[in-house]
């Protein structure tokens, strides 16, 4: 497996140095499985300190998440799911109103209306996803050719989140993604190619190194080479096809990510993503990622400038390495 770097320099005269010639340095990395690239450069990832969001996520009125309200102004499924809306702990599953597929539904993750991402729990977690996973289980008996999953989550605006009481999203037809296609492509191949699944042989290269986290109950957790955002966090599960949702390694998912999170508010941030790859292959186990976005205040930026949206290359300020060691501390 190979972890191909390279490290190129800018020369110039700078006014931060009296315009005296300075030479800044970019480390170019490729994925060692789909071969895209990423940037490490230094500056280009903005944490603003103290932000005030209260008067914001404070406000509940009329969020049809909230448990007086999610009953009456949420969908119901379709008959031929056989389902009613599903429930666990504090989590509630119903059909997107606005869906993204064939089948899309979301999870109302807490009764809460908004807790910082520190605060979420294990069983909060655990409870949400388990409902995904159920829904996926119960389209898949019902349309067979819905095979590519995937369950997925923006927290506060600069996350891109419309609402902000805490939700998941899962969506399954057959077609999935361009990153899902991209990854079980190059998985698919990689495993064609060497006779293994790259999953494991990516684990079993990175066990105990710069880029390992840790292990919880059926995951294991690492940083990637090559990141694709900022702190980008990488769980891959044991075995294939979809989770047992009353298993280990569901428990294990959620116990990680809230691990993840409290490293990420350690470093001043508030918002994330993370999507949870469920393709139903032999080459490719579920595979879930997490990464950090700009810090949510009332000024907040957008850390999404043309390099992601338009060429899908990272560009990131902190090694992989680095922020690995603080992640770690958490497991």
């Amino acid at each position: 497996m190979d972890f191909e770097r390279t490290t190129d320099e800018a020369t110039f005269h700078s006014p931060l140095a009296d315009f005296e010639e300075v030479t800044e340095t970019v480390e170019v990395r490729r994925d060692p499985l789909t071969g895209r690239t990423a940037r490490i450069a230094d500056a280009a990832f903005a944490i603003a300190e103290d932000p005030d969001i209260e008067a914001v996520v404070s406000d509940d009125e009329g969020c049809f998440f909230c448990p007086d309200m999610v009953a009456d102004a949420t969908p119901t499924y379709a008959d031929d799911l056989e389902v009613d809306r599903g429930g666990r702990g504090e989590a509630t599953s119903f059909p997107n109103l606005n869906p993204y597929g064939a089948h899309s539904n979301v999870v109302a993750l807490t009764e809460t209306h908004f807790q910082p991402m520190e605060a979420f729990t294990t069983d909060q977690f655990a409870d949400g996803l388990a409902l995904a996973v159920e829904y996926i289980e119960r389209v898949r008996e019902t349309d067979p050719d819905a095979g590519v999953a995937s369950v997925n989550m923006n927290f506060l605006r600069s996350a891109g989140s419309s609402l902000i009481h805490p939700h998941l999203q899962t969506l399954v037809d057959g077609h999935g993604t361009n990153e899902g296609r991209r990854l079980l492509g190059a998985s698919r191949q990689y495993h064609e190619d060497h006779g293994s699944r790259y999953w494991d042989d990516l684990v079993a290269a990175e066990r105990g190194g710069d880029r390992w986290i840790g292990e919880t109950a059926g995951v294991h957790w690492l940083v990637p080479f090559a990141p694709r955002h900022h702190r980008q966090v990488l769980g891959v599960l044991e075995g294939t096809g979809l989770p047992d949702p009353d298993g280990d390694a569901v428990r294990g998912l959620a116990e990680g990510l809230t691990n993840v999170l409290g490293a990420y508010a350690d470093e001043g941030l508030n918002a994330f993503n993370f999507a949870l790859h469920l393709p139903d292959d032999p080459a490719m186990g579920p595979v879930f990622t997490v990464i950090a976005r700009s810090v949510f205040d009332e000024h907040y930026w957008s850390d999404s400038p043309y390099f992601t949206v338009l060429h899908d290359e990272g560009v990131v300020d902190t090694a992989p390495e680095a922020y690995a060691a603080d992640v770690r501390d958490r497991f």
